[in-house]
């Protein structure tokens, strides 16, 4: 074996170990929060079916297959000799699990493989043989609680240590590129989004120079190109790698997980961080909609509102979403209203019942107003107005609000309408202080956000 090989064996229980840890990691602090928007996953049947369908695990099972009742080993490194180690890798390239390439790729792969096989029990190590491990036939052929879970005992394991092996093959074993499997967690962030494979290097290429130490930066960019040189960019190569195993897609360089990377994510970071799973569109509820709309991205609002959408007759979906808006809070409303408004003139006999409803009322005569004229009882009053500002501006931080707050707050309210802050400080609003507070502080018209702050200093004497 060669000097890399050896390194590369002898890191191998310190990264398994690191890939041990990969289920034991702080989520709630890694993601900064702790609640994610809903995710809806596939039937259990059909992620055992994903897990089963795993083209790198058929290569690591093969393997253990080649490996029978014994090869020897090298009782140092525990590693297949160069030549039993070409053989196999010969061997699954002429069964078409490992396509052809050239030597240094092919003895590279292998090696993964090989500790793949080690660490999963598919093959069993000795001090100078191996054998086809006791836990080859759990994978694909197990129960199917045992299939998921060797499938991701293998997600965790290239996560945490595929690179890092890399690092050792190259002679490079200081490159520190452990926590390149974390950015798998912005992928859990980003879901129907996606993430740029060259956005996904650059965070490890933060993450290899943040664990540097040491070295001087010189010396970790040699190292780094060093490796760029020999592989590519090493998000190319550690998500290729999670795409063999069947847990990305990569269309036009940007990287999604798969429904079963996702279900194995989930069932880590819901011990810490609550991420709601969604039930079958037949089960679903307005409010699994709206809570959707309000946390989730705008593909999978847009996808969850169709599917359930479809499922359904305008004036059922209609009722229901008013029921969400009578009981909900705010955002709620809003959200709720947003999408009844979609519904179109079909259902204006829903919006009408509102009109009998206080919190509902302004958006009832907003909606009909707009389709049948203003009428005497159509019309906003003040108090309409002000309920309207309260529950747009409800959720904005007054100390961090969006960049193009000014221009909103200037189109949703002009020098003239201010005595509309009379009635909002007066409103039975839990947001009143709140939304004044944001007109007082970032209106562009100082007459308008004087006036605002006046109000909000009554809101305060009143408590």
């Amino acid at each position: 074996m060669t000097t890399q090989e050896q390194d590369s064996s002898d890191q191998s229980e310190d990264l398994t170990d690191h890939g041990d840890e990969f289920v034991d990691v702080h989520y709630e602090e890694l993601l900064g929060t702790d609640s994610l928007p809903p995710l809806r996953l596939p039937s259990d049947a059909e992620l055992t079916e994903a897990a089963r369908d795993s083209p790198l695990l058929t290569a690591v099972r093969a393997l253990a297959r080649w490996v029978g009742e014994s090869r020897p080993v090298n009782g140092d490194t525990g590693q297949l000799s160069e030549a039993d180690a070409a053989l196999a890798a010969r061997e699954l390239i002429d069964s078409g699990i490992l396509p052809p390439v050239d030597d240094d790729v092919r003895m590279r792969e292998l090696t993964q493989l090989w500790e793949l096989a080690d660490a999963l029990g598919f093959v069993e190590v000795g001090d100078t043989t191996a054998t086809e491990g006791s836990t080859v036939d759990e994978w694909p052929g197990g129960e199917d609680d045992t299939v998921q879970e060797v499938w991701a005992q293998a997600f965790a394991l290239v996560c945490a240590w595929s690179l890092a092996f890399d690092a050792a093959h190259l002679g490079v074993p200081d490159l520190r590129l452990h926590g390149a499997g974390a950015t798998v967690l912005p992928l859990f962030m980003a879901r129907e989004r996606g993430v740029a494979l060259a956005e996904l290097d650059e965070m490890i290429h933060e993450a290899a120079a943040m664990d540097e130490t040491g070295s001087d930066t010189a010396v970790f960019d040699a190292r780094w190109q060093y490796w760029v040189d020999a592989y590519g960019r090493p998000a190319h190569l550690l998500y290729e790698r999670l795409r063999w195993l069947g847990a990305v897609t990569i269309t036009d360089d940007v990287v999604r997980l798969t429904p079963l990377a996702l279900f194995v994510l989930w069932s880590e970071i819901g011990a810490e961080v609550d991420v709601p799973l969604l039930p079958s569109f037949e089960e679903m509820t307005a409010a699994d909609v709206v809570a959707v709309t309000l946390l989730g991205s705008d593909e999978q609002a847009a996808a969850e509102w169709d599917s359930w959408r479809s499922q359904r007759t305008a004036t059922q979906v209609a009722t229901e979403l008013a029921a969400v808006a009578t009981v909900g809070g705010p955002d709620e409303r809003t959200a709720a209203t947003a999408l009844l408004h979609r519904l179109g003139a079909e259902v204006d006999d829903v919006w009408r019942t509102l009109l009998d409803n206080p919190v509902l009322r302004p958006y009832a005569k907003q909606v009909l107003g707009e389709r049948h004229g203003q009428r005497p009882d159509l019309i906003l009053t003040d108090h309409d107005v002000a309920w309207l500002i309260a529950d747009t501006y409800y959720d904005v931080d007054v100390d961090d609000p969006p960049d193009d707050i000014g221009d909103l707050l200037a189109s949703t309210m002009g020098r003239g309408d201010e005595g509309v802050f009379d009635v909002l400080w007066q409103l039975d609003h839990p947001g009143a202080w709140e939304v004044l507070s944001v007109f007082g502080r970032h209106h562009p018209d100082k007459v308008v956000a004087k006036a605002a702050r006046k109000a909000a200093f009554k809101v305060d004497s009143r408590h």
